[in-house]
């Protein structure tokens, strides 16, 4: 009966604030539901990241040689002898760690970060190896090479007591970049994490270019400078695929992705060489170096199928609203890459150098290829528009 009582008062009460037209009194006694707050969505992302990167070097044959002094001058510095020292070359250059960056930005399409696309650079610095040599530090120095017209091992003399001084001075640098752009789709939920799909386009270039030069100046002869240049560049254009999946806790992220692309190797060579001589005091300059001729100098393309896999690792912890410091480790393997070191045919017929002669027709354009393989760490900020 008193409940009844209250609900029936309650009802009066309301019922007499209607009838005298008042709802001030009404609105100041009932609660009040608050209003939704705007949700804050921001579709816009980017990350800037320091690489710290290493690359599979560029393989040179046997380049420059050198032998000790009372070294018989047929047997100076041919490969094989025991007298024989390799100063550049039968290595590989170009290996070391070597800085770069990258810039990636992002869209979400929806407020649940569902579905969204993103592009990316990256770039390393052009990483260099240099050689110089003379005859007052290596009293003999030579440029080996297989003779096809004897069918030995043999070395071209740059430099040999008592019958001329010389020098041999080389040097090749390489550079690697590449982009991309996918868009993302998610999967769903599993084990805590976020996994999505990626599909988009990849895009790399790989470049080498070697050139090596010797100047012989014999008083019986005169001087001769031959001069060799290989330039190797190749260009993935492909299909990317693959997997993403983040982990958050409080302020800590982990993100790892998974990928593959699929597509083709567009790769060009530029072979180029000339030698200047100096006989009876004049001048004359021909076609073709010691490793370079008429017979493989020129320009030179082919395209091949090429796969471009790569796994990444990042971690994120976020240090203001919208600011995410970020720290990684990047593995990418790209099969099919032209090098300038691919291109170097150390099979010569001397006959042939500097005009006609008799035998086979060395050296000829070569276009080896091998596997490229990027990795190393990432140092960056992410932030969210």
């Amino acid at each position: 009966m008193a409940r009844r009582a209250i609900r029936t008062a309650s009802i009066g009460m309301i019922l007499a604030a209607v009838a005298s037209g008042g709802t001030s009194a009404l609105a100041a006694d009932l609660p009040l539901k608050a209003a939704p707050k705007p949700f804050n969505f921001n579709p816009f992302w980017a990350e800037v990241d320091y690489l710290a990167w290493s690359v599979t070097g560029d393989k040179l044959p046997a380049l420059v040689t050198t032998a000790p002094a009372g070294t018989p001058f047929g047997l100076a510095g041919v490969l094989g002898q025991p007298t024989t020292t390799v100063l550049f070359g039968n290595s590989t250059v170009n290996n070391d760690w070597r800085s770069g960056g990258r810039i990636t930005a992002g869209y979400w399409f929806d407020p649940q970060r569902s579905r969204g696309i993103e592009t990316s650079f990256f770039g390393l610095e052009n990483i260099g190896t240099r050689f110089a040599a003379d005859s007052n530090t290596y009293p003999i120095l030579t440029r080996p090479f297989f003779n096809v017209a004897t069918g030995g091992q043999d070395a071209l003399i740059a430099a040999f007591p008592g019958i001329s001084t010389g020098s041999v001075k080389a040097n090749e640098t390489s550079y690697l970049l590449g982009a991309g752009a996918l868009y993302r789709q998610d999967l769903g939920m599993w084990s805590g994490q976020r996994v999505s799909a990626l599909i988009g386009y990849r895009y790399l270039r790989s470049s080498d270019t070697l050139w090596i030069t010797d100047t012989s100046n014999a008083p019986a002869f005169g001087s001769f400078i031959p001069t060799d240049n290989f330039k190797a560049a190749s260009n993935f254009h492909g299909l990317d695929l693959g997997l993403t999946g983040e982990w958050r806790n409080g302020p800590w992220s982990l993100e790892w992705r998974g990928k593959v692309a699929l597509g083709a190797n567009f790769s060009t060579a530029d072979i180029s060489g000339s030698t200047t001589s100096t006989l009876f005091g004049v001048t004359t300059t021909t076609a073709g170096g010691f490793l370079t001729a008429p017979s493989n100098i020129g320009h030179f393309e082919q395209t091949r199928f090429a796969v471009v896999p790569e796994i990444s690792l990042k971690a994120g912890y976020q240090v203001a609203p919208g600011w995410r410091l970020i720290a990684g480790y990047d593995v990418m393997y790209w099969t099919g890459v032209q090098r300038a070191g691919g291109l170097i045919d150390t099979s010569v017929n001397p006959t042939l150098v500097p005009g006609p002669g008799v035998g086979p027709v060395r050296p000829l354009p070569v276009l080896n290829t091998t596997n490229l393989l990027a990795q190393g760490f990432s140092f960056g900020v992410r932030y969210n528009y």
